[in-house]
């Protein structure tokens, strides 16, 4: 979620490839996620986690082999990493090196088809449920804290929320039929950010990113612009991109991700 504003950078008046520098690549991956230490959580294809320092040395490793695919890896908190496995409706919190703190089966809570999971700013969880049509908070041990109305009737949604995000006094939920709904953090729906098709997002200091039609954005939301970005003509368009601070993280079709720092 941390990172520069960089969008005014990408001047064209110089190849963006020249902006920056390698730091190291990793290959053979499906996924990543970045803590705000500039630590990488990078997802293999087969499903195992492992943990690399800044500098790209490895530190840690978590693999399970029994919940199935995982979808969401919420590492806000260096120190309290959520992962969310939905064919087995499970959360499992992770400390800083990767080892089991608790696992919740959210079969056990009244959330019956859980979507999309995310850590709270106080340390509990956001799930939403796509049976039921609402948002919940929960507690680490599955209690109901607080649910939303049903979406699906006042919204007319038909299908759940594939991402949950939270930023500064904001919760976002991408629902791809419609766009992004921002709540506030005690579960009030504030607005709609008309952006559908989303396929993958993040937050960087008040800017939401996202990828839709296979291509990234930048969306601004206190002047309603979104800017696309140019990646230089050498370097191809990645299906996942995150950036933090002087850093971009950018992975590729076949596996291969690149870490670049900026000059």
């Amino acid at each position: 979620m941390l990172g520069l504003c960089w969008s005014s950078l990408l001047v064209a008046a110089q190849p963006a490839d020249s902006l920056w520098l390698p730091v190291y690549e990793k290959a053979s991956l499906r996924y990543f996620a970045l803590d705000p230490l500039q630590q990488l959580l990078a997802v293999g294809t087969d499903d195992e986690v492992v943990k690399y320092a800044p500098d790209g040395q490895e530190l840690f490793r978590y693999h399970n082999t029994v919940l199935g695919d995982l979808a969401t890896i919420d590492a806000a908190d260096p120190f309290n990493i959520l992962l969310f496995f939905p064919e087995q409706q499970t959360v499992v919190l992770l400390d800083r090196t990767l080892s089991d703190r608790a696992q919740l089966d959210l079969r056990t809570t009244p959330v019956q088809n859980a979507t999309a999971a995310a850590r709270s700013y106080d340390n509990n969880l956001w799930v939403y449920d796509d049976f039921a049509g609402r948002l919940f908070k929960l507690s680490s041990r599955g209690e109901v804290l607080f649910t939303s109305n049903d979406l699906r009737l006042s919204e007319g949604l038909r299908h759940g929320a594939t991402h949950i995000l939270w930023q500064g006094n904001q919760l976002l939920l991408n629902f791809p039929e419609r766009g992004v709904a921002v709540f506030s953090l005690q579960g009030r729906l504030l607005q709609w950010w008309p952006l559908p098709g989303i396929t993958d997002c993040f937050l960087d200091q008040g800017q939401f990113f996202f990828r839709q039609a296979d291509q990234y954005a930048v969306f601004l939301p206190e002047q309603q612009v979104r800017e696309a970005f140019n990646w230089g003509s050498t370097l191809p368009a990645p299906v996942c991109y995150r950036q933090q601070l002087d850093r971009r993280y950018l992975l590729d079709e076949q596996g291969l991700l690149r870490v670049q720092v900026r000059r």
